[in-house]
């Protein structure tokens, strides 16, 4: 294999994938690196709401090929009673070995592209403050290979980070234990739609993937998780059957795999570039994986630095280019991880006073004949403390053919 390259990628899953494809359509040479095989799971949020990104990178079908449902509902339990409606674009929950193996056919279609699995990166390589390349191990020894940049999109404790000392900020530690499994059978909705529990302070998702499988998940308390893991299965669906309507629906399901559990996500910004190197993904940027933006979050910012490293092909300053690829990453994240941090730290359990009067409320269309005329001001008066929800609201009714100016005449 040829050492030198114009661009390294650590990491071959979502993010270094997408960002593969979008170089090897500009003829460079690439190579990917990954410390697994493939097809092979990961970690995961797998709710995908922007498909658009898999439409520009050609292979939607291809994702979409394996049966998965399009969802088009979401649905939020409080106590015994939901809300529901409709979103404004469709959403699909891919398992990660399939997405991720897709992706990665696809990068490795373009001639310059490379990959090489199964690839421990033992360090990166300098000249003087810049760096040139990494060390790696592999199952034929020990390799150097160089690149006019070096990608990390190794994930949120990223060696890449460490070793190019990436500062990191709005640094918060993980806030939730979360816990997920594969399961087969969960009795359907006549309508496929992903489902929120709010109940007791914890976070229930079921997530509809092919036809009869559904992903099941929990964000509990941080004091519940190392009790839940000496036998995470028998914890797990007690915990679920909890939730309305689960221990009926649950009754003819069976786990495929195991649980999959982790003390939570930590909340962070990393620095995004520095000279000859660059950070990609959960590498960047990490938060709470309760409001499922992860996978979305890993394409925007493939998109954006490919955009960077082609402006800078074209003449533009590497400094310039990637302080404008942070800002807009920053940007365009910064949102979301205030939403997300505001969402789980206010999660508690209501009282039985607040939860008897929801109950009632919900069954009864007086109530709701009177509270939807005026119930976008009662949204903006009680998020006074965080408007960024209110505006995000708004942002979606407009999907839905909500007009502004014409409401406040």
């Amino acid at each position: 294999m040829n050492d030198r390259f114009d661009v390294i990628i650590v990491g071959a899953r979502v993010a270094g994938s997408s960002l593969a494809i979008q170089l090897g359509k500009l003829g460079k040479t690439v190579l990917l690196l990954d410390k697994n095989s493939f097809p092979s799971d990961t970690l995961s949020t797998h709710h995908m709401s922007h498909v658009d990104y898999l439409k520009k990178l050609g292979v939607l079908d291809k994702v979409e090929s394996k049966g998965l449902r399009q969802i088009n509902r979401m649905r939020t339990y409080i106590g015994q009673s939901f809300v529901e409606g409709p979103r404004s674009s469709y959403t699909i929950i891919p398992k990660r070995d399939h997405l991720d193996h897709i992706l990665l056919e696809e990068a490795e279609r373009y001639e310059g592209v490379s990959f090489q699995p199964s690839t421990t990166v033992r360090n990166l390589l300098w000249e003087g403050d810049k760096v040139v390349g990494v060390s790696v191990d592999h199952k034929h020894g020990s390799s150097s290979y160089y690149g006019d940049l070096v990608v990390g999109a190794d994930g949120k404790y990223s060696n890449i980070a460490k070793w190019a000392a990436a500062e990191k900020y709005h640094n918060q530690g993980a806030l939730r234990p979360v816990l997920y499994g594969y399961y087969e059978g969960v009795e359907p909705l006549a309508e496929p739609a992903t489902e929120i529990f709010l109940h007791e302070g914890r976070i229930g998702f079921l997530f509809p993937m092919e036809q009869g499988r559904d992903c099941l998940g929990l964000e509990v308390h941080p004091d519940e998780f190392k009790t839940m893991m000496k036998d995470p299965q028998a914890h797990f669906e007690s915990m679920y059957k909890q939730l309305y309507g689960m221990e009926r629906r649950l009754a003819g399901a069976s786990l495929q795999g195991k649980i999959i559990g982790t003390s939570g996500m930590p909340n962070f910004f990393r620095q995004a570039y520095g000279k000859g190197w660059a950070l990609l993904g959960d590498a960047g940027h990490s938060k709470d994986p309760s409001t499922g933006l992860g996978i979305n979050d890993a394409f925007m910012q493939a998109f954006l630095l490919a955009e960077s490293i082609e402006l800078y092909e074209e003449g533009e300053s590497w400094e310039e280019v990637m302080r404008i690829f942070q800002e807009k990453r920053d940007g365009q994240l910064l949102p979301g991880f205030q939403l997300t941090l505001n969402y789980i730290q206010s999660l508690r359990s209501w009282t039985s006073n607040e939860m008897a009067l929801f109950q009632a409320m919900a069954a009864n269309p007086m109530v709701w004949n009177k509270l939807v005329p005026k119930i976008a001001d009662h949204l903006k008066e009680d998020t006074d403390d965080i408007p960024l929800l209110h505006q995000s609201v708004e942002l979606e009714a407009v999907q839905f053919g909500f007009e502004k100016e014409r409401r406040e005449e």
